[in-house]
């Protein structure tokens, strides 16, 4: 997917366009999915990025099994570390978590949002007006 040319960009900032979706963690315990629901984000000249995001997930857990959700962003396919988050538990739940770090990017890198979930219960990452999934960059400087 490419980013859609109204997506939201200033001169140092990105920011994915509001969509409402529900994605179902289908795969094995895990599995990374991408959720393709949110735009990827194209970095449009080189340096530190400050990166963030917000994922509101949903789980069917049961007092007698758990589930969770992991949450991440994706560099180029690859896991940026540091941007995990963990969200369920023994409930049906909804929650939102995420994470900013400052990360180096090189012209055209490319920023994606990506889960699993961990159990065999019902699991999603959601978005709505009641609670938006979003990946946000901030160009911070040329580099360290």
């Amino acid at each position: 997917m490419t980013t859609p040319a109204n997506y939201r960009q200033g001169s140092t900032w990105l920011q994915t366009s509001p969509v409402d979706f529900s994605h179902d963690l289908a795969g094995a315990d895990r599995a990374d999915e991408r959720i393709s629901e949110v735009e990827e984000l194209k970095i449009p000249f080189p340096g530190v990025w400050e990166i963030s995001y917000h994922a509101r997930s949903y789980t069917g857990g049961t007092a007698a099994a758990s589930e969770l959700v992991r949450t991440a962003l994706f560099k180029n396919g690859q896991l940026i570390p540091g941007t995990e988050a963990l969200t369920g538990g023994h409930t049906v739940m909804q929650t939102t978590a995420g994470q900013t770090i400052l990360e180096k990017f090189d012209l055209n890198d490319v920023i994606t949002l990506h889960a699993y979930r961990i159990g065999s219960n019902l699991a999603s990452v959601i978005s709505n007006g009641d609670g938006r999934t979003g990946v946000m960059a901030h160009w911070v400087s040329p580099g360290f």
